[in-house]
């Protein structure tokens, strides 16, 4: 069976990745969403569980209930436990990825991904990275994530790739400054040309 081509959308927080994913289910297109998959993956896969508890110790569940903000808080400002934890995790997405896309009776799908540049991932056929204005980025995060302040999602943004090198080392850019009616347009030209 022949592999189906992959196409990764990527972008800093608030860029807009997850619109322009609605957008494309919305046009018939298969999204996989890697931060979701991890998360259900943390929850549900016994081996990766078991890798957790030994890097991060039995409080990393609660009553079987993966206890977020104790690994928030174990793995924040230690980068060498965040990559040791990211080392268990982004080998099981990417098996979950492969299982996903060979059910998909189609030639091409899109993989969700904040990470693809820094995990390296070798599935992607085409990067397209979101990018957006750092002030327009901050005020969608707080207007979905109103318990934030400023300042913690400009820190956020500084630990993040800037868009420079998405802009780089991307196949493809969305602007998404302007209206949702200006990104569908690039969207659906990016479409015409990767279909």
């Amino acid at each position: 069976m022949k592999q189906p081509k992959v196409i990764c959308i990527t972008g800093g927080i608030g860029s807009g990745k997850s619109t322009v994913c609605a957008m494309l289910e919305d046009k018939g297109q298969h999204v996989y969403y890697s931060d979701e998959r991890a998360k259900a993956l943390m929850q549900s896969d016994p081996t990766l569980i078991d890798g957790i508890i030994a890097l991060l110790g039995e409080r990393a569940y609660s009553m079987r209930v993966l206890n977020r903000s104790y690994i928030a808080e174990k793995i924040f400002g230690n980068m060498e436990l965040k990559h040791k934890l990211e080392a268990l995790v982004h080998p099981a997405v990417h098996k979950d990825f492969d299982q996903w896309k060979m059910v998909k009776d189609s030639a091409l799908v899109f993989k969700e991904s904040a990470l693809v540049f820094e995990i390296g991932d070798s599935n992607c056929t085409h990067i397209v990275s979101v990018v957006a204005d750092e002030d327009q980025r901050v005020s969608r995060v707080l207007a979905r994530n109103p318990e934030l302040k400023e300042s913690q999602i400009r820190e956020r943004l500084s630990n993040q790739l800037d868009d420079a090198y998405r802009r780089a080392k991307s196949d493809t850019l969305l602007e998404n400054n302007g209206t949702l009616e200006e990104l569908e347009i690039q969207l659906n030209y990016l479409l015409s040309k990767v279909i």
